[in-house]
């Protein structure tokens, strides 16, 4: 079944750069014209079709570059614009009973081109049939050359299959894109799910393994705990809660930046997939992501704390082996009293890392959750 899809606008995001490259397109397409306009006088003639081509390039680039009118209408005026100048040429040609010359097939194949480039697919369709009747009844009645014609046809049959199908195919590359973007982002924080991070965890091991686990191959994950969570939903109630799951992710993805990632591994459990094992950045890094956490006071929800528990690639022969470790020094960190990072087996990690001075004292005084 064909498509009804209307014509649909860019987004705003995509506005700018469409711009700058219809314009672009439409002074290279003026550029053309003028120097067929040139060799035209240089054998003393000038076709007024040539000329409306270059007066209707040279409009359309304008109005891009100095307003801001609706794409709907600018792709409509190039559609009906040179529609008019090939009418009005090969009517020229009927009333001159002059055969069409071989130039002019050329804007046939181009009006074909817009019109499925503008119109849905049953519209282009019957706006392609309507052309090429155009042409054919004036190859008849002119005695023009009919292997042209049958070549005009023959390109509009290529381009109608090639729209067709290439609207289907992206139509159906973006299904398939938004499909499995969803099926690895958690819909309340927008974070990868268990499963998105999952795969990077495994991309990361494969690298490490390639590495020789040594140098920057190596990777850490941090396994991190929202402290006594179920409290936040029994006393402050379930969209409280949902608000707090949304704050921390976003505290933890504005800390991280561009030095890993960040999932809702399920619950209220966040794993961070840091790029290095370098121990005295994990170090820093973790006492970083712990310290922002506790000190995130929102106006409206209840300060909240987090354990962590960290591994690194070096301490496991496999991406299941990294993530036990990182949760049973989860549970660890929990066990010593909640409110820390477990950065090695308990009993022999070194201290979470210390408050630094200035606005904690604030959060400390706060009641925990």
């Amino acid at each position: 079944m064909l498509p009804h899809t209307p014509h649909q606008p860019p987004s705003r995001a995509q506005e700018p750069l469409r711009r700058r490259v219809y314009v672009a397109v439409c002074l290279l397409a003026a550029g053309a014209l003028l120097v067929v306009l040139l060799a035209d006088l240089r054998r003393g003639q000038m076709e007024t079709s040539v000329v409306a081509g270059l007066a209707l390039c040279l409009g359309v680039a304008a109005l891009l570059r100095f307003s801001r009118v609706p794409w709907l209408l600018v792709d409509y005026t190039v559609l009906l614009g040179a529609s008019g100048i090939v009418v009005t040429q090969l009517l020229e040609l009927l009333r001159l009973q002059q055969a069409i010359p071989v130039r002019s097939y050329f804007p046939g194949v181009f009006l074909v081109i817009a019109a499925f480039s503008v119109l849905p697919v049953r519209p282009a369709l019957a706006y392609t049939v309507t052309l090429l009747a155009i042409f054919a009844g004036l190859s008849v009645v002119t005695g023009s050359d009919v292997v042209l014609l049958g070549q005009l046809a023959l390109a509009a049959l290529l381009i109608a299959h090639l729209s067709y199908f290439g609207r289907q195919v992206s139509a159906e590359r973006a299904r398939s894109d938004e499909q499995f973007r969803l099926s690895r982002t958690d819909v309340l924080t927008g974070l990868d799910n268990r499963r998105g991070m999952y795969e990077r965890i495994q991309r990361a091991f494969t690298r490490s393994l390639d590495e020789d686990g040594g140098g920057n191959g190596g990777f850490t994950v941090l396994l991190a705990d929202i402290d006594h969570f179920k409290r936040v939903n029994d006393t402050f109630g379930h969209d409280v809660g949902d608000q707090v799951l949304r704050r921390v992710a976003a505290v933890l993805q504005r800390q991280l930046g561009d030095q890993g990632s960040v999932a809702r591994w399920g619950g209220e459990e966040f794993l961070i997939l840091l790029h290095t094992s370098d121990p005295p950045v994990v170090r820093a890094v973790a006492g970083q992501v712990w310290h922002a956490v506790r000190t995130a006071a929102v106006a409206g929800l209840p300060p909240v704390t987090t354990s962590v528990g960290v591994a690194t690639s070096d301490e496991g022969v496999s991406v299941g082996d990294v993530l036990r470790i990182a949760d049973r020094r989860l549970y660890d960190a929990k066990g010593a009293g909640r409110d820390r990072v477990q950065l090695g087996p308990a009993g022999h990690s070194p201290a979470p890392a210390p408050l630094p001075p200035g606005p904690a004292s604030r959060t400390e005084q706060a009641e925990r959750v």
